[in-house]
């Protein structure tokens, strides 16, 4: 019985990773943190982020970045967890990509015209980076 269930559930596991549509998630806010040492990149989704299985890998231009959590356990938002440096050294106006799974084609695109045939994998277009200056929210 277990053995017939787990194609079933397997496939429903699938459809739901890519049942996502492209506007249920959205950047939804760039702050410094309290302890000035972290730049939290917040996204949100109206329905719900997988957890297991795969990994979020947030693509800024030419950057990729793995680190993030979910607040509160949460699963309709990820924050992604950046240094004042890495954020210091993003361009203006770079593509940003959210991508459920770390694909090595991904990490290989540098945003200037080396991206002929997109991302692989399921994946949402969040705009553009805009810098701005960073202010510890206690100021």
């Amino acid at each position: 019985m277990k053995k017939a269930l787990l194609p079933f559930v397997l496939l429903l596991f699938t459809l739901s990773t890519y049942s996502q549509t492209s506007t249920s998630v959205q950047l939804n806010s760039i702050e410094l943190d309290e302890t000035n040492e972290t730049v939290r990149v917040s996204i949100k989704t109206t329905e719900s982020f997988i957890i297991g299985a795969n990994r979020y890998v947030l693509h800024i231009g030419s950057r990729h970045f793995l680190r993030n959590i979910h607040p509160e356990g949460r699963l309709d938002e990820i924050v992604f967890l950046l240094t004042p440096e890495q954020y210091k050294s993003l361009k203006a106006d770079s593509r940003i990509i959210l991508v459920y799974g770390l694909y090595h084609e991904n990490t290989l695109q540098d945003n200037e015209g080396k991206q002929v045939n997109g991302f692989t994998g399921k994946h949402w277009v969040l705009g553009k980076f805009t810098p701005k200056e960073l202010k510890n929210q206690n100021d």
